[in-house]
């Protein structure tokens, strides 16, 4: 991702941080679209290591590439940019102490290495943690304004202890899945025989994603709000003028780049309110967009996380469990 460091164009477009995201799911993706390139590395892997084990050597190999990559970014900008992301097993989104654990060994394999966790209740208190130990945090699965302001919260108590210990700071990138959220709605309103149109759905993850943002924006936060889970260019061109950070499928870039889409703000743009007044006669929408709409408690139970956890689980995980192994999966027996 390119970091647009004129002013002007700063003002016309979006605010970019580099950074390389390596989910479970990215990461087998990585092994599976170019084996000849990591055949290398898979060789010093014992062929019987089999499970959490393998999976960390995997990622380790492919976040250590992408940081090394980054790393005169990272340095240049005095550890603002230029972070590979490490995603933590799905399976421990409700352990607070697994998440912990997994996170510190991920910050040390390199100084630009950001912890990816899933955001719910179990890892707010890994997020504080991880902030206050000077370690880069990226909260993922965020459906929710609830969420995105926990998130942050977390961040800033780990930051205050931080700066009491003169450890320096580093970012926190709140991932917002609006793609996802606008397909979780779709379904949900389908199946509940709901008069909500489908063009207003299609404005749901923005508003979610704006409305986190400016919250974040009115309170002062640090912490970046990071789009993912983009269906289309509306995802972004909508964001256009925010200080955000994009989570960039190439199918999306390409999308948006053949567009040649007008070079406009419209962050500050406010959603039709008729829209916004449609989309809360569904429940699950307000669970999304209302500040209060979840107590983390909730977090984990919200339809949309789960079904995101276990596709992460499912299309990520457990896959590089026996990737290139000798041994079996256990999780079928």
């Amino acid at each position: 991702m390119a970091d647009h460091t004129d002013t002007s164009l700063r003002n016309k477009l979006i605010y970019q941080v580099y950074v390389r995201n390596h989910s479970g799911e990215g990461s087998f993706k990585a092994l599976e679209a170019d084996p000849g390139h990591w055949a290398p590395e898979l060789a010093k892997i014992p062929g019987n290591m089999s499970g959490t084990s393998r999976v960390e050597a995997l990622l380790k190999a492919i976040a250590l590439e992408a940081a090394g990559k980054f790393k005169s970014i990272f340095e240049k900008t005095q550890a603002r940019h230029g972070y590979a992301l490490a995603q933590v097993n799905p399976s421990n989104a409700g352990n607070t102490k697994e998440m912990l654990e997994q996170g510190l060994h991920y910050a040390s394999w390199a100084e630009n290495i950001a912890v990816k966790l899933p955001t719910t209740r179990a890892a707010l208190p890994v997020i504080e943690e991880l902030a206050a130990r000077g370690i880069a945090v990226c909260t993922t699965l965020n459906f929710s304004v609830s969420q995105a302001l926990a998130a942050s919260r977390a961040y800033e108590r780990g930051l205050e202890r931080a700066k009491k210990n003169g450890i320096p700071p580093r970012p926190c990138f709140i991932v917002q899945q609006g793609g996802r959220l606008d397909e979780y709605l779709m379904e949900v309103i389908e199946d509940n025989g709901l008069p909500i149109k489908k063009e207003s759905v299609l404005w749901a993850g923005n508003a979610v994603c704006k409305r986190s943002y400016h919250i974040l924006q009115e309170q002062g936060s640090p912490a970046l709000i990071m789009p993912a889970g983009l269906r289309g260019s509306h995802h972004l061109s909508v964001m256009a003028g925010a200080k955000m950070v994009f989570s960039l499928q190439a199918r999306v870039q390409h999308l948006v780049n053949s567009e040649d889409l007008v070079r406009e703000e419209h962050i500050n743009e406010k959603i039709d309110e008729e829209i916004i007044e449609e989309l809360l006669q569904v429940k699950e929408f307000r669970r999304a967009y209302e500040v209060n709409g979840q107590r983390p408690e909730d977090f984990i139970t919200f339809g949309v996380m789960q079904r995101t956890l276990s596709q992460f689980l499912w299309t990520g995980w457990a896959p590089l469990e026996t990737y290139g192994s000798t041994e079996k999966s256990q999780r079928w027996f």
